[in-house]
């Protein structure tokens, strides 16, 4: 076993140990404790560094109150993080500047700190990448990692024209997802109807059980 921070800590632990007169299990309780934290701290400094969030935003720094149109007791039940264990997904719609990212992100902090895999990502930027790969033969492999993410969120959907097959892009990574893992994506009101249109043309599926606006 490497107990890299039990073994740093060990001269400090000793000493309180004598200060405090702390049976031998009390002391080894300690730095077990000691060990246990500074693990999850990498564990999670991994997971945030791999999620990509564009902000260290959370929950508290939204503010509700300048932001009526938001249903705050839908948006904190959805921080429960109950809809990832159904694997269902999340529209969060509204024009610009009314805190459609800052939600998303807020959301997946609250993923990242709960121990589940995240991944960050413009619905531009997944295009791009999944263009790059495919010129490259590398189709199958941006796939498989682009389903792997408990929560995947996907932002500014509509907000910049995609690239011809843009669209059948973001079809083909949402479908893989479908009762697997959960997405969040966000758009603008305007023109909605024909994103959904264009990438849930087949089939029943229905892109998200919670739909919020954000105006």
């Amino acid at each position: 076993m490497k107990l890299n921070d039990a073994a740093e800590a060990l001269p400090r632990v000793l000493d309180q140990a004598r200060a405090e007169r702390m049976t031998l299990t009390t002391a080894l309780e300690k730095l077990l404790e000691i060990e246990v934290e500074a693990t999850e701290a990498r564990k999670l400094s991994s997971r945030l560094r791999f999620a990509c969030l564009p902000e260290p935003w959370t929950l508290n720094d939204f503010d509700f109150a300048a932001q009526p149109g938001v249903d705050e007791k839908l948006i904190r039940d959805l921080a429960t993080l109950r809809f990832l264990d159904n694997a269902s997904n999340v529209l969060l719609v509204g024009p610009p500047g009314v805190g459609k990212t800052m939600l998303a992100v807020a959301l997946a902090r609250s993923a990242v700190d709960a121990g589940h895999r995240v991944y960050f990502t413009t619905a531009a930027e997944l295009a791009a990448k999944c263009h790059k790969a495919a010129l490259e033969g590398r189709w199958a492999s941006i796939m498989r990692f682009f389903a792997g993410p408990r929560l995947l969120v996907i932002d500014e959907l509509g907000c910049l024209p995609l690239p011809g097959d843009g669209a059948s892009t973001l079809f083909q990574v949402i479908n893989q997802r479908y009762l697997k893992s959960s997405t969040i994506l966000t758009t603008n009101a305007v023109g909605i109807g024909s994103l959904m249109r264009s990438l849930w043309w087949a089939g029943d599926w229905v892109l998200a059980p919670h739909a919020v606006s954000v105006s």
